[in-house]
């Protein structure tokens, strides 16, 4: 057997050295004439190489001294010398540029590769793109090509002996491990990039090592590691006894796995260059290529057919083409010009919609207003306030202990006294005859009603009848105190409940209270309140309310809301939320809410729309929020929609002879579905389409009959030639290749 030449290994007085001379500073070991040396590239085992300028050319050049005699092979050393100056006119291979055998220490002249080497980038960026891969693996190859040319087989080519000049194209270095083509003496070279056959210490040399390795390199880029190398397969090398063991291990490792694949994953790899790869790693040498020129020419032939694709296909494609793009243009003038109408009509109909909400919020206005006036009119019935005086004379105390107290049920004892108080009952009493009263003279609007009440000047209730018997709870609210209330006090909204009530004073004109939900029902509701003067104090510029009249309204059984939610059409208002706040843009009446109330299930509708419109804008993408909830299905889709405020009617303020018209907290939204505008727009771009496909259907149909008989007369001519065979020969191999 004989014995392969492989790097020799330092010895561990060698090791000291070599460290001792990495500790020492960084001057260069020796002046050589021609030359400047300039700075310290890096340490080996045997020497330093040094960056230094060609005085006579100007050129950076790589000087590598070696300073460790005992421990260099030299005939190694000088393989590797030889090897390069024979190789000094290959574009893709390091260059010898001067040599110093007899020098102290000795050195050789190379060019200096400033981008470092191949699995320098690779192990600072990662796989390479498939263009570049493809790119460098062919210039690599030409490397060879000029190697094994000169009759060096590189036998250990790997991507840390290529190196990349100032143009980034790869150079071929370190040919240590080189052998003359004609050389029968062994080489190792890297795992994982030495073919199976070569890792054997009697394989004579053969160029198909180097087709491997170049084929193990276009994987590494690829896919940033060589082929076979997993961990599994690495332990299995360590624990290897000795270098034929592990050289035996590595051999069955190769022609017993399954083939590597991770280049197939590569986005935009053509199966050409996959198919390449494969066959440069094949285990077997005689399916692999035979030389790197082999290689060459396959690459050269995957470029050429990429070029020539574009050209089949537009030659034979070509007129197919203009089908395509002729429907796609008939295609998108349709839509566009029907999305541009179905965008215009959305446009008028948002603004029929503004009139629309414009229309009923003044409907509901009105609606507010005659309420306003009804209330009034209650207030100013001397009965009323009687017996409003009655029982404030006698629960004088229990009055003012209820009001005193910080909760409105803060003193239970004089709240009974209050409920069973005689003067109560008879205003109870009055209240529910005018209540029966009031809903037999408006018949039609009767359902709107759902309580009257009053409270004293303090904000205590003490009479009350309820008009709606779903709205009573389990406990009358008789006796407890709602000074905090808005309809109490005529403020914008609740105020804390925990405030003492000397804090609020009695609404001094007709108000609409902020809107809340009933305990009982859970249905919105609104309060009409109005003060109750004393008899004989219109005269009195110091006069002081005895009183609060209330009416509460449930809000969808105003005229213009009421309705069920299975006679909706796809038309209808709502009520939305308008007060400042978190819940600002919460629907408080919607037809769904009316179903879900009977059911006694009512979440919370959080507004989708709020951030996209606004108040007297309108909008023709609105998403109902309703249709997120079981049951709301019937309300997905867009709508358009608008939204407007509803103003209270016209009152008196402070200043003699000056009205106010305040805005409430409640909005009108209208909705109509975008389906509906849409829907005729539609179907008449439904059919176009149609009639256009069936047009370029039938225009197709005539182009591939008379590309039959052209291409039946084409052959018939080539069959009828003087050169018949040759040419349908030829022509079949057209047909074939395309």
């Amino acid at each position: 057997m004989m014995d392969a030449d492989y790097t020799q290994q330092q010895s561990l007085g060698g090791l000291e050295r070599a460290e001792a001379m990495s500790l020492q500073s960084e001057k260069p070991p020796a002046q050589i004439e021609g030359y400047r040396l300039e700075r310290l590239l890096g340490r080996g085992a045997f020497g330093q190489v040094w960056l230094a300028e060609d005085l006579n050319t100007g050129r950076r050049v790589a000087i590598k001294f070696y300073l460790n005699r005992g421990g260099v092979n030299w005939q190694l050393i000088n393989r590797e010398v030889k090897h390069l100056v024979n190789m000094s006119t290959g574009r893709y291979i390091v260059q010898v540029l001067n040599v110093g055998w007899d020098a102290d220490p000795p050195y050789y002249v190379m060019e200096f590769m400033e981008n470092g080497s191949l699995e320098d980038m690779l192990s600072g960026g990662g796989a390479l793109s498939v263009p570049a891969t493809s790119k460098m693996i062919r210039e690599i190859a030409e490397g060879l090509s000029c190697s094994h040319g000169k009759g060096v087989l590189h036998c250990d080519l790997k991507p840390a002996n290529v190196v990349l000049d100032q143009d980034w194209r790869p150079r071929l270095a370190d040919f240590g491990q080189s052998r003359m083509s004609d050389d029968q003496t062994p080489s190792l070279g890297t795992l994982f990039f030495m073919a199976p056959e070569q890792a054997d210490l009697d394989a004579p040399p053969d160029a198909a090592w180097d087709v491997y390795a170049l084929g193990a390199i276009a994987y590494s880029m690829l896919t940033g590691a060589p082929p076979y190398r997993t961990p599994e397969v690495v332990e299995t090398l360590d624990t290897a006894e000795s270098l034929p063991d592990r050289l035996r291990r590595y051999r069955e490792t190769i022609r017993k796995s399954q083939r590597p694949k991770d280049h197939y994953r590569r986005r935009g790899i053509d199966k050409t260059l996959c198919q390449i790869i494969d066959r440069c790693l094949e285990p077997e040498p005689e399916n692999r290529f035979a030389n790197v020129q082999q290689v060459i020419g396959a690459l050269d032939h995957r470029t050429k057919a990429r070029t020539r694709l574009p050209i089949y296909i537009l030659g034979i494609l070509g007129p197919l083409l203009l089908l395509p793009l002729m429907l796609f243009f008939s295609a998108k003038s349709i839509n566009t010009a029907k999305d541009e109408t179905i965008q215009e009509l959305r446009q008028q109909k948002v603004l029929g919609n503004k009139d629309t909400c414009r229309y009923a919020a003044k409907t509901l206005e009105s609606e507010i207003a005659a309420l306003f006036n009804l209330v009034e009119d209650e207030a100013r019935e001397q009965e009323l306030q009687s017996l409003l005086q009655e029982v404030a004379d006698a629960s004088r105390e229990d009055l003012a202990a209820i009001a005193d107290s910080a909760h409105k049920d803060g003193n239970e004892a004089g709240t009974q006294s209050i409920i069973n108080s005689p003067a109560q009952k008879r205003l109870s009493s009055y209240l529910m005859q005018r209540m029966q009263s009031i809903m037999s003279a408006q018949e039609a609007k009767s359902a709107i009603f759902n309580t009257i009440f009053v409270n004293d000047s303090r904000g205590t209730n003490v009479g009350i009848y309820f008009a709606d018997p779903d709205d009573k709870g389990a406990k009358t609210p008789v006796g407890s105190n709602y000074a905090f209330r808005s309809y109490f006090n005529g403020l914008r909204k609740d105020g804390e409940r925990m405030v003492p009530r000397s804090e609020f004073s009695p609404t001094e004109s007709t108000s609409l209270s902020a809107h809340f939900k009933s305990t009982s029902t859970q249905k919105w509701k609104v309060g009409i309140s109005t003060p109750i003067w004393p008899e004989g104090s219109e005269d009195d510029a110091q006069r002081e309310p005895i009183g609060v009249l209330v009416v509460t309204i449930n809000l969808g059984e105003f005229q213009l809301l009421a309705s069920d939610e299975s006679d909706q059409t796809d038309r209808f208002a709502t009520l939305v939320d308008g007060r400042d706040g978190d819940d600002k843009g919460v629907l408080i009446q919607h037809p769904f809410l009316e179903s879900l109330i009977d059911r006694r299930e009512v979440p919370k509708m959080d507004s989708l729309y709020w951030s996209q419109m606004q108040i007297n804008s309108g909008i023709t993408n609105y998403i109902d929020p309703t249709s997120t909830f079981e049951g709301g299905e019937k309300y997905k889709g867009e709508w358009i929609a608008a939204l407007q405020p509803v103003h209270l009617p016209q009152r008196m303020t402070d200043k003699p002879g000056e009205t106010q018209r305040a805005r409430s907290d409640l909005w009108v939204l209208v909705q109509e579905r975008s389906r509906a505008v849409s829907a005729p727009v539609e179907r008449l771009g439904t059919k176009l389409m149609r009639e256009t496909y069936l047009e370029f259907a039938a225009l197709l149909g005539v182009m591939l009959v008379l590309w039959f008989f052209v291409f039946r007369i084409g052959r018939s001519s080539l069959a009828r030639g003087p050169d018949a065979d040759v040419s349908s020969s030829s022509y079949s191999t057209l047909d074939n290749g395309i």
